[in-house]
């Protein structure tokens, strides 16, 4: 584990908190905790600050929060001209949003992964209001000032230059990558000194958010050749099978995430072994979701709204408890566990065989624990 020291201490989230990390091999890393530049129950993005012969920034925190992330440079001896890299896990306005004004003014490298880069081209808002536009509850959402600040965010990010395009296992500057989708397709790890840099994708006291396998179906055709031939970038198999990559790592590693580091003033350490505990979450929300089930037929909403009965779930909260119902019913549906009815005369069908309108049984199998072991 990392010795741990609290250099600036902000509030119990950790927002403007500043950490200086020691591994037993003496490297050190430090930690700004940039706060997000909306209202927020996430804590703050932990960007992650790596001193020598270049200064890198493993992501650098939220749209709209740069200010944030220049007081606490300063307070660690830098400024923002000082930065030379800046390594992006994924490509979500909390981690790259201050990507635009940092590199403005430091000419910094831009290093993620190669997906990442066709990303920042890609109408992905546009591309998947289709079928977003024909679920009844998400009006909220796509009008929320969430919606707009991501819209802002990607309109900012398409001038950015992705100079340093990785791939799984590239080596540079005492970087080792791992290629980790399923969070988001573009989703890395990044090894440094048996410390790793998680991202979303192994998280502390909260599971990362899967993505939906049909965003494969939407991309598909316009996604680089190498990515083409199959979904391996989309979805919670997906996700699953990089946390098992993860977990299988060798050797006493720590793992730095972007979130609930530290959160109601405490430190939350964890290591490789966090991938499989959030695997298990997941099994087990299979498990949930066919109880809801045993009742009959329903539809996407209907069983979101009963399984998630106990929560406020609208606008954006409906729109992300809508998508882990759909990813977790989309594995179900690939392990043979579920059966659908879109009915005679509906046209509103989605290419993964889901719908608005269909209509979603449980055939009282749990297969998919089984797949889940063999991925």
């Amino acid at each position: 584990m990392l010795e741990t020291q609290i250099i600036k201490r902000g509030d119990d989230s950790g927002n403007g908190t500043l950490v200086k990390y020691t591994s037993n091999t003496g490297a050190v890393i430090k930690a700004i905790g940039v706060p997000q530049s909306w209202q927020s129950t996430l804590g703050p993005t932990w960007c992650y600050v790596v001193e020598g012969d270049d200064l890198t920034l493993v992501d650098p925190g939220c749209y709209g929060s740069v200010s944030y992330l220049e007081q606490g440079l300063e307070q660690l001896g830098h400024s923002l001209i000082d930065v030379d890299r800046i390594v992006v896990s994924h490509g979500h306005m909390d981690h790259d949003g201050s990507c635009p004004p940092v590199i403005r003014k430091s000419g910094a490298a831009l290093w993620a992964h190669e997906m990442y880069g066709f990303m920042l081209q890609a109408d992905r808002g546009d591309v998947e209001r289709g079928w977003r536009s024909e679920v009844q509850g998400f009006e909220d959402f796509e009008n929320s000032e969430t919606m707009i600040r991501v819209m802002e965010h990607r309109e900012l990010n398409r001038d950015l230059v992705l100079n340093h395009p990785v791939t799984d296992e590239f080596q540079a500057g005492g970087l080792t990558f791992y290629y980790t989708p399923g969070h988001s397709p573009d989703e890395l790890c990044i090894l440094f000194d048996q410390v790793l840099f998680s991202g979303d994708h192994i998280l502390p006291l909260i599971t990362p958010h899967p993505s939906v396998a049909m965003s494969y179906n939407s991309f598909q055709a316009t996604l680089p050749p190498a990515y083409r031939g199959s979904n391996e970038i989309y979805g919670l198999k997906v996700l699953l099978t990089s946390l098992k990559r993860i977990a299988a790592l060798e050797g006493d590693i720590t793992v730095l995430p972007a979130h609930r580091a530290f959160h109601r003033g405490q430190f939350n350490p964890i290591g490789v072994e966090r991938a499989t505990e959030i695997l298990e979450h997941h099994r087990n929300r299979c498990h949930e979701l066919t109880d809801v089930m045993k009742s009959g037929p329903k539809d996407l909403v209907a069983i979101t709204r009963e399984y998630f009965s106990d929560r406020e779930v609208e606008a954006q909260n409906f729109f992300l408890a809508f998508t882990e119902v759909m990813a977790h019913i989309e594995l179900m549906q690939e392990a043979g566990d579920i059966s659908t009815n879109a009915g005679p005369t509906s046209a509103r069908t989605w290419s993964n065989g889901l719908g608005p309108d269909v209509a979603i049984s449980w055939v009282g199998t749990d297969q998919f624990s089984v797949f889940i072991d063999q991925l």
